[in-house]
């Protein structure tokens, strides 16, 4: 044997070495989690009618470790859920919207403290309803006891309610052309907000959580503060930056074949497809209509790839591969209690964007400091520093009468999964 042929013959020995340490390493790594309860979870989902279809993805330590997809996109059409599918996360845009504000206090051109009015001058000075007749929708007002800042948009305490779930609000909401969702109508969001500013709140700014289109009027801020349409700002800022290349407002062309179908899971009815019209909205509105109106509070379309890049950057503090999105002492803001002694459900507390379980009552193993929300449309996320993890599961479901089912199971089963793993 010559020289040669020794030192090839060495040189396969090291490169076979270095293959087999290469594919332990990758087989330790994928044995390491067990997601089979995750698995069982997500598709009995669809054999007990909850769903047609959903996706869902998990990180953790920076890694994904689970990405799968389920069930059908269009039912009918005997069409599979793919990992790439398009989703409406409706309120899932808020804490989107909310990190834009912050860029902009970060860059001097917004404050927290700030009052609304100041770039809505139609917010100044606002009323409250104060009795209401429900006859026939007649109220009377009251002075609000101060006016609505920026911090109060961020945490839902500015006395701004939603329309569909306010009695009071609603018919008032309706005569004024105020809508609660993203839609197909031909409106711009600084004519709605500005007609918005005029109407009357639900409660006096600064004393409750109420949930409603705070994040709505905080858009139409954005939009004054920096000069730039709210898609424009959000792309340039956030998703351009974090490759969130299938987020968006409406959808392009080149996309639209990949929204999943809406369905309906009501009581006393199998899982049907939602029509199209419901209600007076249009569930087509990230494919058709004028494309018109931003919704800061309800409108971007997203995938489960997309969605958990933007919760990893919350989770490392407000970076992604070495692009900085937020300072991390915004992003701390973002994950901490802004809300003082107001309580949330089980001594929750809310954040900018972020409701924060506190521990006092953990349900489905979760642990104090997980921060999360989810969509109307059947969405839901969580972030875990605990755990270093971020989770997001997506159907498309509205009403969903078993979602409060699916999302606990889901929960339990991805932190049993996470704690059971093998290092």
């Amino acid at each position: 044997m010559n020289i040669n042929q020794i030192t090839t013959g060495r040189k396969l020995v090291v490169a076979l070495s270095i293959f087999c340490i290469i594919f332990l390493r990758l087989d330790a790594f994928s044995q390491k989690y067990n997601f089979a309860k995750v698995d069982s979870v997500l598709n009995n989902a669809q054999t007990k009618g909850w769903t047609a279809g959903n996706t869902a993805l998990i990180m953790q330590n920076g890694t994904v470790v689970y990405d799968s997809a389920f069930g059908f996109k269009d039912r009918e059409a005997q069409e599979k859920m793919q990992t790439t599918d398009i989703f409406r996360i409706a309120s899932m845009t808020k804490p989107v919207v909310s990190v834009a504000a912050l860029i902009l206090v970060e860059r001097g051109k917004l404050k927290l403290d700030d009052p609304v009015y100041k770039y809505i001058p139609e917010f100044k000075s606002p009323a409250v309803i104060k009795d209401f007749n429900p006859k026939d929708s007649t109220f009377t007002t009251e002075p609000a006891q101060s006016e609505i800042t920026v911090r109060q948009l961020l945490t839902h305490t500015s006395g701004i309610g939603y329309g569909f779930q306010d009695k009071e609000l609603v018919k008032v909401y309706v005569q004024n052309g105020i809508p609660d969702l993203a839609n197909t109508g031909d409106i711009k969001l600084a004519d709605k907000m500005k007609k918005l500013g005029k109407l009357p709140l639900f409660m006096q700014p600064g004393q409750k959580f109420h949930y409603g289109l705070s994040t709505d009027v905080l858009g139409y801020v954005i939009e004054v503060a920096s000069g730039k349409p709210l898609d424009v700002f959000l792309n340039d800022n956030i998703l351009k930056p974090l490759k969130m290349d299938d987020t968006q407002f409406y959808m392009p062309a080149n996309k639209q074949d990949r929204l999943v179908v809406m369905y309906s899971d009501v009581k006393g009815m199998p899982l049907f497809r939602l029509p199209n019209q419901v209600k007076g909205y249009d569930i087509r509105y990230p494919v058709s209509g004028s494309k018109k109106y931003l919704s800061g509070g309800s409108g971007l379309t997203s995938t489960t790839h997309d969605y958990a890049r933007f919760l990893q950057m919350i989770l490392n503090g407000g970076e992604l591969e070495n692009v900085r999105i937020l300072e991390k002492t915004s992003v701390e803001k973002m994950i901490n209690n802004q809300i003082g002694s107001i309580g949330l459900r089980r001594g929750n507390k809310f954040g900018f964007g972020f409701e924060i379980e506190q521990g006092n009552q953990p349900i489905n193993g979760a642990k104090a400091g997980k921060v999360f929300w989810g969509g109307a449309f059947n969405t839901t996320f969580w972030i875990d520093p605990s755990r270093k993890a971020v989770a997001v599961l997506m159907t498309q479901v509205y009403p969903a009468l078993h979602s409060g089912n699916l999302f606990n199971g889901f929960e339990t089963a991805v932190n049993q999964a996470l704690d059971n793993s093998v290092l």
